[in-house]
Protein backbone atom coordinates (compact mmCIF):
# COMPACT_ATOMS: atom_id res chain seq x y z
CA UNK A 1 0.00 0.00 0.00
CA UNK A 2 1.22 3.42 -0.90
CA UNK A 3 0.53 6.51 1.10
CA UNK A 4 1.38 9.77 0.22
CA UNK A 5 -0.25 13.55 1.77
CA UNK A 6 -2.03 15.60 -0.40
CA UNK A 7 -3.31 19.04 0.88
CA UNK A 8 -6.92 19.45 1.08
CA UNK A 9 -7.01 22.92 -0.12
CA UNK A 10 -10.52 24.62 -1.51
CA UNK A 11 -11.52 23.08 -4.93
CA UNK A 12 -10.61 25.30 -7.02
CA UNK A 13 -13.15 27.56 -8.89
CA UNK A 14 -15.55 26.12 -11.42
CA UNK A 15 -14.65 27.24 -15.24
CA UNK A 16 -17.77 28.19 -17.09
CA UNK A 17 -18.12 25.69 -20.10
CA UNK A 18 -20.75 27.60 -22.27
CA UNK A 19 -23.73 28.33 -19.91
CA UNK A 20 -27.23 27.08 -21.52
CA UNK A 21 -29.07 29.23 -18.86
CA UNK A 22 -30.91 29.03 -16.04
CA UNK A 23 -30.27 25.51 -14.11
CA UNK A 24 -33.36 23.23 -15.29
CA UNK A 25 -34.67 20.72 -13.28
CA UNK A 26 -33.82 17.44 -13.48
CA UNK A 27 -35.95 15.15 -15.47
CA UNK A 28 -36.89 11.36 -14.13
CA UNK A 29 -35.26 8.78 -16.10
CA UNK A 30 -35.89 5.38 -14.82
CA UNK A 31 -35.95 3.53 -11.36
CA UNK A 32 -33.43 0.59 -10.73
CA UNK A 33 -34.48 -2.21 -8.57
CA UNK A 34 -32.59 -2.40 -5.45
CA UNK A 35 -32.73 -3.14 -1.25
CA UNK A 36 -32.91 -0.70 2.00
CA UNK A 37 -30.36 1.70 1.30
CA UNK A 38 -28.53 3.28 4.29
CA UNK A 39 -25.79 5.82 3.44
CA UNK A 40 -23.89 4.10 1.43
CA UNK A 41 -24.16 6.66 -1.89
CA UNK A 42 -23.83 5.07 -5.14
CA UNK A 43 -20.56 5.30 -7.58
CA UNK A 44 -20.03 5.83 -11.11
CA UNK A 45 -17.01 3.95 -12.62
CA UNK A 46 -16.03 1.80 -15.82
CA UNK A 47 -15.42 -1.44 -14.56
CA UNK A 48 -14.59 -3.51 -17.24
CA UNK A 49 -12.78 -1.06 -19.36
CA UNK A 50 -14.64 -0.91 -21.94
CA UNK A 51 -15.18 2.48 -22.09
CA UNK A 52 -18.94 2.35 -20.44
CA UNK A 53 -19.98 3.71 -16.92
CA UNK A 54 -21.42 1.25 -14.86
CA UNK A 55 -23.36 2.01 -11.39
CA UNK A 56 -22.55 0.45 -8.23
CA UNK A 57 -24.80 0.41 -5.91
CA UNK A 58 -24.26 -1.07 -2.65
CA UNK A 59 -27.50 -2.18 -0.01
CA UNK A 60 -27.09 -5.20 1.45
CA UNK A 61 -26.00 -7.09 -1.65
CA UNK A 62 -24.41 -5.02 -4.64
CA UNK A 63 -26.00 -4.36 -7.43
CA UNK A 64 -23.90 -3.02 -10.86
CA UNK A 65 -26.25 -1.64 -13.67
CA UNK A 66 -25.12 -0.85 -17.22
CA UNK A 67 -25.43 2.80 -18.15
CA UNK A 68 -29.16 1.60 -19.83
CA UNK A 69 -30.33 0.64 -16.56
CA UNK A 70 -29.77 -2.97 -17.22
CA UNK A 71 -28.53 -5.23 -13.85
CA UNK A 72 -25.29 -6.85 -15.07
CA UNK A 73 -24.43 -7.88 -11.93
CA UNK A 74 -25.02 -8.61 -7.97
CA UNK A 75 -23.72 -10.04 -4.95
CA UNK A 76 -25.01 -12.51 -2.66
CA UNK A 77 -22.65 -13.90 -0.96
CA UNK A 78 -22.07 -10.87 1.51
CA UNK A 79 -23.36 -11.10 5.26
CA UNK A 80 -24.92 -8.10 7.01
CA UNK A 81 -26.27 -4.85 5.35
CA UNK A 82 -24.00 -1.91 3.79
CA UNK A 83 -24.06 1.08 5.65
CA UNK A 84 -20.79 3.51 5.19
CA UNK A 85 -20.15 4.25 1.32
CA UNK A 86 -18.15 1.93 -0.39
CA UNK A 87 -15.58 2.51 -2.81
CA UNK A 88 -14.22 1.71 -6.18
CA UNK A 89 -10.73 1.98 -7.25
CA UNK A 90 -7.56 0.10 -8.62
CA UNK A 91 -6.56 -1.21 -5.34
CA UNK A 92 -3.13 -2.77 -6.42
CA UNK A 93 -2.32 -1.20 -9.44
CA UNK A 94 -2.75 -3.69 -11.89
CA UNK A 95 -5.78 -1.65 -14.31
CA UNK A 96 -8.33 -3.50 -12.32
CA UNK A 97 -11.55 -1.57 -10.84
CA UNK A 98 -11.89 -3.55 -7.13
CA UNK A 99 -15.34 -2.68 -5.21
CA UNK A 100 -14.74 -2.25 -1.55
CA UNK A 101 -17.46 -2.81 1.03
CA UNK A 102 -17.98 -2.66 4.93
CA UNK A 103 -20.76 -4.59 6.63
CA UNK A 104 -22.34 -5.09 9.52
CA UNK A 105 -21.73 -8.26 10.25
CA UNK A 106 -21.53 -9.55 13.96
CA UNK A 107 -18.29 -10.44 15.22
CA UNK A 108 -16.73 -11.07 18.80
CA UNK A 109 -14.83 -8.17 20.80
CA UNK A 110 -11.47 -7.87 19.53
CA UNK A 111 -8.40 -8.03 21.77
CA UNK A 112 -7.95 -4.44 23.41
CA UNK A 113 -11.06 -3.13 21.85
CA UNK A 114 -9.96 -2.43 18.85
CA UNK A 115 -12.36 -0.62 16.76
CA UNK A 116 -10.14 0.75 13.67
CA UNK A 117 -8.07 -1.54 11.35
CA UNK A 118 -6.10 -0.50 7.99
CA UNK A 119 -5.82 -4.01 5.19
CA UNK A 120 -3.47 -4.04 2.49
CA UNK A 121 -4.77 -4.09 -1.10
CA UNK A 122 -4.50 -8.51 -0.68
CA UNK A 123 -6.45 -8.09 2.33
CA UNK A 124 -3.29 -8.91 4.84
CA UNK A 125 -3.18 -6.29 7.56
CA UNK A 126 -0.80 -2.89 6.46
CA UNK A 127 2.10 -3.36 8.16
CA UNK A 128 4.72 0.03 7.13
CA UNK A 129 8.65 -0.67 5.85
CA UNK A 130 10.17 1.10 9.50
CA UNK A 131 6.73 1.95 11.27
CA UNK A 132 5.83 0.80 14.45
CA UNK A 133 5.13 -2.83 15.27
CA UNK A 134 2.60 -4.27 15.28
CA UNK A 135 0.88 -1.45 13.24
CA UNK A 136 -3.14 -1.91 13.22
CA UNK A 137 -5.56 -2.96 14.71
CA UNK A 138 -6.08 -0.13 16.64
CA UNK A 139 -6.55 -0.20 19.93
CA UNK A 140 -4.29 -2.70 20.95
CA UNK A 141 -3.79 -4.08 23.89
CA UNK A 142 0.20 -4.20 24.17
CA UNK A 143 2.33 -2.07 26.66
CA UNK A 144 5.13 0.09 25.76
CA UNK A 145 6.30 2.93 23.52
CA UNK A 146 3.90 3.47 20.64
CA UNK A 147 1.45 0.91 21.88
CA UNK A 148 -2.12 1.42 23.64
CA UNK A 149 -1.95 -0.34 26.98
CA UNK A 150 -0.14 2.33 29.04
CA UNK A 151 -0.11 5.51 26.24
CA UNK A 152 0.43 7.92 28.53
CA UNK A 153 0.51 6.37 31.59
CA UNK A 154 -3.44 6.31 31.18
CA UNK A 155 -3.67 4.02 28.01
CA UNK A 156 -6.60 3.71 25.67
CA UNK A 157 -9.57 1.53 25.49
CA UNK A 158 -11.62 1.09 22.67
CA UNK A 159 -15.43 1.65 22.15
CA UNK A 160 -17.88 0.94 19.17
CA UNK A 161 -17.83 2.95 15.79
CA UNK A 162 -21.34 3.92 14.71
CA UNK A 163 -21.07 4.45 11.02
CA UNK A 164 -19.33 6.86 8.94
CA UNK A 165 -16.44 7.44 11.17
CA UNK A 166 -12.92 7.83 9.42
CA UNK A 167 -11.33 10.54 7.89
CA UNK A 168 -8.37 10.51 6.05
CA UNK A 169 -6.26 13.31 5.08
CA UNK A 170 -2.63 14.74 5.92
CA UNK A 171 -2.75 16.64 9.70
CA UNK A 172 1.29 17.07 10.14
CA UNK A 173 3.71 17.77 8.28
CA UNK A 174 5.07 14.97 6.92
CA UNK A 175 4.80 12.55 3.61
CA UNK A 176 2.14 10.05 4.57
CA UNK A 177 -1.65 10.66 5.40
CA UNK A 178 -3.05 10.33 8.58
CA UNK A 179 -6.60 8.78 10.12
CA UNK A 180 -9.17 10.31 11.89
CA UNK A 181 -11.18 8.10 14.06
CA UNK A 182 -14.98 9.39 15.91
CA UNK A 183 -16.55 6.47 18.39
CA UNK A 184 -19.84 5.78 19.66
CA UNK A 185 -18.83 8.05 22.78
CA UNK A 186 -16.57 11.75 23.37
CA UNK A 187 -13.70 11.32 21.87
CA UNK A 188 -11.73 11.86 18.26
CA UNK A 189 -8.28 10.29 17.45
CA UNK A 190 -5.67 10.58 15.60
CA UNK A 191 -3.52 8.07 14.47
CA UNK A 192 0.19 8.20 12.13
CA UNK A 193 -0.69 5.86 9.49
CA UNK A 194 1.44 3.27 11.43
CA UNK A 195 -1.11 3.01 13.96
CA UNK A 196 0.94 5.11 16.72
CA UNK A 197 -1.75 7.72 18.41
CA UNK A 198 -1.31 11.54 18.05
CA UNK A 199 -0.48 13.52 20.83
CA UNK A 200 -2.64 16.90 21.57
CA UNK A 201 -1.01 19.96 22.12
CA UNK A 202 0.94 19.89 25.55
CA UNK A 203 -1.93 22.48 26.41
CA UNK A 204 -4.10 19.66 27.32
CA UNK A 205 -2.33 17.32 30.81
CA UNK A 206 -4.41 14.47 32.47
CA UNK A 207 -6.21 15.71 35.60
CA UNK A 208 -6.68 12.13 36.73
CA UNK A 209 -4.74 10.53 39.39
CA UNK A 210 -2.32 8.92 39.32
CA UNK A 211 -1.17 10.18 35.54
CA UNK A 212 -1.41 13.99 36.95
CA UNK A 213 0.29 16.03 34.44
CA UNK A 214 0.59 13.59 31.87
CA UNK A 215 0.29 14.18 27.89
CA UNK A 216 -2.62 13.05 26.51
CA UNK A 217 -3.35 12.16 22.30
CA UNK A 218 -6.33 13.16 20.39
CA UNK A 219 -9.00 10.46 21.71
CA UNK A 220 -8.08 10.22 25.67
CA UNK A 221 -10.31 13.34 26.81
CA UNK A 222 -13.75 14.20 26.36
CA UNK A 223 -13.96 17.49 24.09
CA UNK A 224 -16.92 19.78 26.03
CA UNK A 225 -18.57 22.45 24.38
CA UNK A 226 -17.23 25.42 26.34
CA UNK A 227 -13.56 25.96 25.62
CA UNK A 228 -13.20 27.50 29.26
CA UNK A 229 -14.60 24.10 30.94
CA UNK A 230 -11.85 22.22 28.49
CA UNK A 231 -9.54 24.91 29.89
CA UNK A 232 -10.01 24.62 33.55
CA UNK A 233 -10.45 20.95 33.21
CA UNK A 234 -7.39 20.23 30.75
CA UNK A 235 -4.86 22.78 31.33
CA UNK A 236 -5.69 24.45 34.62
CA UNK A 237 -6.40 21.28 36.51
CA UNK A 238 -9.14 23.86 38.26
CA UNK A 239 -12.61 24.06 39.10
CA UNK A 240 -15.55 21.51 39.32
CA UNK A 241 -15.14 18.40 37.87
CA UNK A 242 -17.03 18.92 34.47
CA UNK A 243 -20.27 16.94 34.34
CA UNK A 244 -23.11 16.93 31.56
CA UNK A 245 -25.86 17.48 34.25
CA UNK A 246 -24.55 21.09 34.39
CA UNK A 247 -22.26 21.32 30.52
CA UNK A 248 -22.58 20.51 27.37
CA UNK A 249 -20.32 17.48 25.99
CA UNK A 250 -19.41 16.66 22.63
CA UNK A 251 -20.96 13.13 21.22
CA UNK A 252 -19.12 11.71 18.20
CA UNK A 253 -21.42 8.96 17.53
CA UNK A 254 -22.51 10.21 13.76
CA UNK A 255 -20.05 12.32 12.94
CA UNK A 256 -17.56 11.83 10.28
CA UNK A 257 -14.56 13.51 10.21
CA UNK A 258 -13.41 16.26 7.66
CA UNK A 259 -9.92 17.23 6.21
CA UNK A 260 -9.86 20.58 4.81
CA UNK A 261 -7.15 23.97 4.49
CA UNK A 262 -9.53 26.23 5.71
CA UNK A 263 -7.10 29.36 5.92
CA UNK A 264 -4.99 28.58 3.24
CA UNK A 265 -1.84 28.47 5.29
CA UNK A 266 -1.35 25.10 3.84
CA UNK A 267 -2.15 22.82 6.98
CA UNK A 268 -5.15 21.03 7.21
CA UNK A 269 -7.76 21.20 9.69
CA UNK A 270 -9.93 18.40 11.08
CA UNK A 271 -13.62 19.16 10.71
CA UNK A 272 -16.58 17.60 12.93
CA UNK A 273 -20.42 17.83 13.84
CA UNK A 274 -20.64 16.25 16.87
CA UNK A 275 -24.07 16.33 18.99
CA UNK A 276 -23.99 18.65 22.05
CA UNK A 277 -25.67 16.77 25.21
CA UNK A 278 -27.00 17.81 28.64
CA UNK A 279 -28.83 16.48 30.97
CA UNK A 280 -28.47 12.69 32.42
CA UNK A 281 -29.76 10.70 30.68
CA UNK A 282 -28.61 13.01 28.00
CA UNK A 283 -30.74 14.94 25.86
CA UNK A 284 -29.00 16.07 22.64
CA UNK A 285 -29.32 20.12 22.68
CA UNK A 286 -27.60 20.73 18.84
CA UNK A 287 -24.98 19.52 16.67
CA UNK A 288 -22.27 21.73 16.13
CA UNK A 289 -19.42 22.37 14.19
CA UNK A 290 -16.14 21.98 15.85
CA UNK A 291 -12.62 22.49 14.11
CA UNK A 292 -9.51 21.36 15.12
CA UNK A 293 -6.09 22.10 14.45
CA UNK A 294 -3.50 19.89 13.08
CA UNK A 295 -0.53 18.07 14.77
CA UNK A 296 1.48 20.70 12.49
CA UNK A 297 5.01 21.93 13.56
CA UNK A 298 6.40 21.03 16.87
CA UNK A 299 2.44 20.52 17.88
CA UNK A 300 2.14 23.01 20.28
CA UNK A 301 -1.75 23.70 18.57
CA UNK A 302 -2.27 19.95 17.97
CA UNK A 303 -6.18 19.10 18.72
CA UNK A 304 -6.82 22.87 19.59
CA UNK A 305 -9.76 24.54 18.53
CA UNK A 306 -8.95 26.48 15.28
CA UNK A 307 -9.10 30.71 16.33
CA UNK A 308 -12.21 32.02 15.45
CA UNK A 309 -14.02 28.52 15.74
CA UNK A 310 -13.70 28.85 19.69
CA UNK A 311 -17.19 28.40 20.18
CA UNK A 312 -18.73 25.66 18.17
CA UNK A 313 -21.71 27.18 16.14
CA UNK A 314 -24.76 25.06 16.52
CA UNK A 315 -28.29 24.67 14.81
CA UNK A 316 -31.53 24.47 16.62
CA UNK A 317 -33.01 22.07 18.71
CA UNK A 318 -32.71 18.61 16.29
CA UNK A 319 -35.64 16.88 15.30
CA UNK A 320 -36.88 14.22 17.83
CA UNK A 321 -37.92 10.76 16.74
CA UNK A 322 -40.04 8.65 19.13
CA UNK A 323 -38.32 5.27 18.34
CA UNK A 324 -35.27 3.74 16.46
CA UNK A 325 -36.56 5.25 12.77
CA UNK A 326 -36.20 6.84 10.79
CA UNK A 327 -32.35 7.33 11.82
CA UNK A 328 -31.24 10.78 11.94
CA UNK A 329 -29.30 12.42 9.17
CA UNK A 330 -25.59 11.52 9.73
CA UNK A 331 -24.07 15.15 9.44
CA UNK A 332 -21.38 14.62 6.78
CA UNK A 333 -19.58 17.77 6.32
CA UNK A 334 -19.04 19.11 2.75
CA UNK A 335 -15.93 20.93 2.25
CA UNK A 336 -15.90 23.03 -0.90
CA UNK A 337 -15.37 26.29 -2.29
CA UNK A 338 -18.69 27.73 -3.32
CA UNK A 339 -18.17 31.41 -3.17
CA UNK A 340 -15.73 32.00 -5.25
CA UNK A 341 -13.21 33.04 -3.21
CA UNK A 342 -10.50 30.67 -2.79
CA UNK A 343 -11.74 29.52 0.56
CA UNK A 344 -13.67 26.61 1.62
CA UNK A 345 -17.31 26.84 2.77
CA UNK A 346 -18.91 24.05 4.98
CA UNK A 347 -22.19 23.09 4.07
CA UNK A 348 -24.12 20.78 6.36
CA UNK A 349 -27.52 19.43 7.41
CA UNK A 350 -27.70 19.78 11.19
CA UNK A 351 -30.42 17.63 11.83
CA UNK A 352 -32.91 20.31 12.62
CA UNK A 353 -34.70 20.70 8.94
CA UNK A 354 -32.35 23.32 7.75
CA UNK A 355 -28.77 22.96 5.75
CA UNK A 356 -26.29 25.61 6.77
CA UNK A 357 -23.39 27.11 5.13
CA UNK A 358 -20.78 28.78 6.95
CA UNK A 359 -17.36 30.32 5.58
CA UNK A 360 -14.04 29.31 6.40
CA UNK A 361 -14.05 31.91 9.40
CA UNK A 362 -17.48 30.67 11.38
CA UNK A 363 -19.80 32.70 10.09
CA UNK A 364 -22.72 31.54 9.17
CA UNK A 365 -23.73 32.21 5.03
CA UNK A 366 -27.25 30.86 4.75
CA UNK A 367 -29.39 28.16 5.77
CA UNK A 368 -32.24 26.79 3.98
CA UNK A 369 -35.26 24.83 5.29
CA UNK A 370 -35.87 21.43 3.55
CA UNK A 371 -38.31 20.64 6.10
CA UNK A 372 -41.19 20.57 4.50
CA UNK A 373 -43.61 20.89 7.03
CA UNK A 374 -43.42 17.70 8.21
CA UNK A 375 -42.60 16.90 11.58
CA UNK A 376 -39.92 14.23 11.10
CA UNK A 377 -37.74 15.06 7.93
CA UNK A 378 -33.94 14.39 7.82
CA UNK A 379 -31.22 15.67 4.58
CA UNK A 380 -28.63 13.70 3.26
CA UNK A 381 -24.91 15.02 2.91
CA UNK A 382 -24.88 17.47 0.28
CA UNK A 383 -22.96 17.05 -3.34
CA UNK A 384 -22.08 19.79 -5.15
CA UNK A 385 -21.68 20.00 -9.32
CA UNK A 386 -22.47 22.76 -11.95
CA UNK A 387 -25.13 22.02 -13.82
CA UNK A 388 -25.73 24.80 -16.06
CA UNK A 389 -21.92 25.09 -17.27
CA UNK A 390 -21.95 28.52 -15.66
CA UNK A 391 -18.93 28.28 -13.63
CA UNK A 392 -20.64 28.05 -10.43
CA UNK A 393 -21.81 25.13 -8.59
CA UNK A 394 -25.02 24.04 -7.31
CA UNK A 395 -25.84 22.16 -4.15
CA UNK A 396 -27.36 18.97 -4.45
CA UNK A 397 -29.50 16.91 -1.44
CA UNK A 398 -32.13 14.28 -0.84
CA UNK A 399 -34.55 14.02 2.00
CA UNK A 400 -36.08 11.39 3.54
CA UNK A 401 -38.31 11.13 7.08
CA UNK A 402 -40.77 8.82 8.92
CA UNK A 403 -41.61 5.19 7.31
CA UNK A 404 -45.36 5.88 7.56
CA UNK A 405 -45.34 8.99 5.51
CA UNK A 406 -44.73 8.40 1.65
CA UNK A 407 -44.14 11.55 0.85
CA UNK A 408 -40.87 12.81 2.18
CA UNK A 409 -38.31 11.78 -0.32
CA UNK A 410 -37.21 14.61 -2.70
CA UNK A 411 -34.35 15.94 -4.40
CA UNK A 412 -33.36 19.09 -4.21
CA UNK A 413 -30.93 21.61 -5.56
CA UNK A 414 -30.11 24.75 -3.97
CA UNK A 415 -27.97 27.87 -5.34
CA UNK A 416 -24.74 28.66 -4.34
CA UNK A 417 -26.78 30.97 -2.08
CA UNK A 418 -28.58 29.12 -0.87
CA UNK A 419 -31.84 29.56 -2.81
CA UNK A 420 -33.85 26.51 -3.89
CA UNK A 421 -33.57 26.43 -7.15
CA UNK A 422 -35.54 22.90 -7.94
CA UNK A 423 -37.66 20.63 -5.28
CA UNK A 424 -38.87 17.73 -6.99
CA UNK A 425 -40.98 14.53 -5.19
CA UNK A 426 -39.17 11.43 -5.92
CA UNK A 427 -41.53 8.69 -7.86
CA UNK A 428 -43.34 6.00 -7.32
CA UNK A 429 -42.80 5.78 -3.15
CA UNK A 430 -42.30 2.40 -1.68
CA UNK A 431 -43.05 1.50 1.79
CA UNK A 432 -39.73 0.58 4.33
CA UNK A 433 -39.99 0.10 7.88
CA UNK A 434 -36.20 2.11 8.30
CA UNK A 435 -37.78 5.37 6.59
CA UNK A 436 -39.40 7.13 3.56
CA UNK A 437 -36.81 8.71 0.65
CA UNK A 438 -33.00 8.82 0.56
CA UNK A 439 -30.92 8.77 3.26
CA UNK A 440 -27.12 8.46 0.92
CA UNK A 441 -26.09 11.41 -0.74
CA UNK A 442 -27.14 11.88 -4.24
CA UNK A 443 -24.80 10.85 -6.60
CA UNK A 444 -23.77 13.13 -9.88
CA UNK A 445 -22.14 12.02 -13.10
CA UNK A 446 -22.23 11.13 -16.32
CA UNK A 447 -23.12 8.05 -16.40
CA UNK A 448 -24.14 7.42 -20.42
CA UNK A 449 -21.28 9.64 -22.21
CA UNK A 450 -23.49 11.91 -24.09
CA UNK A 451 -21.46 14.66 -22.06
CA UNK A 452 -24.94 15.85 -19.60
CA UNK A 453 -25.07 14.80 -15.61
CA UNK A 454 -27.02 12.31 -14.07
CA UNK A 455 -28.37 12.25 -10.42
CA UNK A 456 -28.26 9.22 -8.68
CA UNK A 457 -31.10 8.83 -5.82
CA UNK A 458 -30.87 6.05 -3.82
CA UNK A 459 -33.72 5.40 -0.98
CA UNK A 460 -34.64 3.29 1.92
CA UNK A 461 -37.61 2.21 0.20
CA UNK A 462 -37.69 1.71 -3.90
CA UNK A 463 -34.55 1.48 -5.04
CA UNK A 464 -32.41 4.16 -6.90
CA UNK A 465 -33.94 6.76 -8.89
CA UNK A 466 -31.89 7.82 -11.95
CA UNK A 467 -32.01 12.33 -13.25
CA UNK A 468 -30.60 13.79 -15.84
CA UNK A 469 -29.76 17.44 -16.12
CA UNK A 470 -30.35 18.92 -19.18
CA UNK A 471 -28.01 21.38 -19.99
CA UNK A 472 -25.40 20.73 -17.81
CA UNK A 473 -21.77 19.72 -18.22
CA UNK A 474 -18.95 17.80 -16.80
CA UNK A 475 -16.98 20.87 -16.06
CA UNK A 476 -17.50 21.33 -12.27
CA UNK A 477 -17.73 17.98 -9.99
CA UNK A 478 -16.17 19.34 -6.89
CA UNK A 479 -17.86 17.34 -4.62
CA UNK A 480 -19.73 14.21 -6.65
CA UNK A 481 -20.90 11.76 -4.23
CA UNK A 482 -20.59 10.70 -0.47
CA UNK A 483 -17.85 12.21 1.64
CA UNK A 484 -16.04 14.00 -1.17
CA UNK A 485 -15.28 11.27 -3.91
CA UNK A 486 -14.96 7.44 -4.54
CA UNK A 487 -12.24 7.26 -1.93
CA UNK A 488 -14.88 8.24 0.88
CA UNK A 489 -11.78 10.50 2.67
CA UNK A 490 -13.93 13.28 4.05
CA UNK A 491 -11.66 15.36 1.59
CA UNK A 492 -12.23 15.88 -2.29
CA UNK A 493 -11.23 12.79 -3.30
CA UNK A 494 -7.54 11.73 -2.96
CA UNK A 495 -5.35 8.45 -2.34
CA UNK A 496 -7.18 5.36 -1.28
CA UNK A 497 -6.86 3.71 1.98
CA UNK A 498 -9.54 1.69 3.80
CA UNK A 499 -10.09 1.59 7.40
CA UNK A 500 -12.89 -0.23 8.92
CA UNK A 501 -13.88 -2.79 11.26
CA UNK A 502 -15.50 -5.04 8.27
CA UNK A 503 -14.03 -5.51 4.95
CA UNK A 504 -14.66 -7.22 1.50
CA UNK A 505 -13.03 -6.69 -1.86
CA UNK A 506 -14.86 -7.84 -5.25
CA UNK A 507 -13.23 -7.50 -8.63
CA UNK A 508 -15.45 -6.79 -11.14
CA UNK A 509 -18.16 -10.00 -11.71
CA UNK A 510 -17.64 -10.14 -7.65
CA UNK A 511 -15.02 -13.29 -7.45
CA UNK A 512 -13.90 -12.21 -3.93
CA UNK A 513 -10.26 -11.11 -3.72
CA UNK A 514 -10.24 -10.89 0.07
CA UNK A 515 -12.65 -10.43 3.22
CA UNK A 516 -11.38 -9.92 7.23
CA UNK A 517 -13.84 -10.33 9.52
CA UNK A 518 -12.16 -9.62 13.40
CA UNK A 519 -11.89 -12.62 15.71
Amino acid sequence: MILFATNAAASPPCQPAGSSGPVQAPVFVRNLSGQTSWYASPLIADLDGNGSNEVIAAYYDIFVFDSAGTLLDRTTDQQGRVYAPHVVTDLDGDFNIEVVVTTTQTADTSVGGAQVFVFNPDGSTYQPTGGHIPAWPRYNALAGAGNDADRNGQGHSGFGCYGLNVGIGDIDDDLDLEILATYDNHHIQAFDHDGVAINSAPYYTNRTSPWIGNRLTWGQFIRWADPDVERDHYNLHTGTWPNPSWTEWLQWTASPPGVIDLDGDGKNEVVGVPNVELNIPYVTQAYAIMVLEGAHGDGTRSARRKPGWEEPPRGDTPIDVDGWYPPSGVPAPTLVDISGDARPEIIVSLNDGFVYAYDATGTRLWRTSYRHSKPIMFSSEVTVADLNRDGVPELLLATYGDPDVHDSGRLMVLSAGGIVLHDLLLPNPGHNGNGNGAPAAPTVGDVDGDGQLEVLVQTFDHGLDVFTVPGSGTNCLPWSTARGGPWRMGQRNGPWMLTDLFADSFDYGHTSRWSQTVP
